[in-house]
């Protein structure tokens, strides 16, 4: 009877023992945890990022709604650099992207192009070419077929002929008279008008004016507008369309100003006061970088929402949507 008692006094201080551990374990992970929960979260990537959750609503730059409510923009309390991250940019890339500005002392070069399609292949029913070898920008040729077909159901009309992209016949008896020192980068088209099976010029009047009056909703901007060949050196050519994307033409053609009034009003804005607006409900600001030197430093979202263009000048333009 003794020998049985001292082997149940053993068990339960072992029993005891195990319980005071456990206890103690258990306080010290719930202490982790609740001073965890305390401390920020702290994490930088070429920069000053923090998560914070103290914040206020502000507007940067100047706004614009098209076709949506004013929406504005978040403004983080001490916190400059959430969700961007640095990125360096080369002069030599200056000449890229859908804003470059082009003239005769400094054209565009094929070099310049983005992504090419064959555009025979590429092209809907509902215009046609004068030549099947052109090649156009992958995102204007899309944009061109969405606004051809758009045109056809809206007309009854499939009249037109794209006359040139990157090379345009200008010769004898040319339709599009003139050649342009940007169609080399590819995003410009030349159209002129199937008539009964024999070509003529396109003026921009008449049903078919339709494509000067709402080429803007594909990205595409009448690239030498009336009244404006002070700033452009061009008369006005309604057949020459050049593709600059849809939130570009869809400002500019609201403010109504050429490409050249656009991009200097563009440049005037920066990462610290970005130009902030709104497009069919997405968010989007838009800031530049300037300088001479070889390589210049901006930001940019970490998300990777953003377009980059350079001017051909000495700056670069970032388009930001944000999410």
């Amino acid at each position: 009877m003794k020998e049985t008692k001292k082997n149940k006094l053993r068990m339960s201080r072992v029993l005891l023992a195990m319980g005071i551990i456990v206890g103690t374990l258990f306080g010290a992970d719930s202490l982790r945890r609740t001073l965890a929960s305390q401390q920020p979260y702290n994490l930088t990537i070429k920069g000053d990022f923090r998560n914070s959750e103290t914040h206020t609503e502000a507007s940067t730059g100047s706004s614009l709604s098209y076709s949506t409510t004013d929406q504005a923009t978040t403004a983080f309390e001490g916190v400059k650099y959430l969700g961007y991250s640095e990125c360096e940019l080369f002069k030599k890339d200056v000449s890229d992207g859908i804003l470059s500005l082009f003239n005769d002392k400094s054209p565009a070069k094929v070099d310049n192009q983005g992504v090419m399609v064959d555009l025979a292949d590429e092209k809907n029913e509902f215009y046609s070419l004068v030549d099947e070898n052109m090649e156009l920008n992958k995102d204007a040729a899309e944009a061109l077929n969405r606004m051809m077909e758009d045109y056809a159901n809206e007309t009854g009309l499939a009249d037109f002929i794209v006359y040139g992209t990157t090379d345009t016949y200008t010769g004898e008896n040319s339709y599009c008279p003139k050649a342009f020192a940007e169609s080399k980068a590819g995003y410009c088209v030349d159209l002129a008008l199937n008539a009964y099976g024999s070509v003529i010029s396109y003026d921009g009047y008449d049903t078919e004016g339709w494509v000067g009056e709402n080429c803007w909703k594909y990205g595409f901007i009448v690239r030498y507008p009336e009244g404006k060949k002070e700033k452009t050196g061009s008369e006005y050519c309604p057949w020459h369309l050049r593709y600059i994307g849809e939130i570009h033409a869809a400002i500019s053609t609201q403010k109504k100003m050429c490409l050249e009034e656009y991009v200097d009003f563009l440049e005037q804005y920066t990462f610290e006061e970005p130009y902030t607006f709104s497009f069919n409900g997405e968010s989007y600001q838009i800031y530049s970088v300037t300088g001479n030197e070889d390589k210049l430093t901006t930001r940019v979202p970490i998300s990777g929402n953003y377009e980059l263009s350079g001017d051909n000048r000495e700056t670069f333009i970032i388009t930001a949507h944000k999410v």
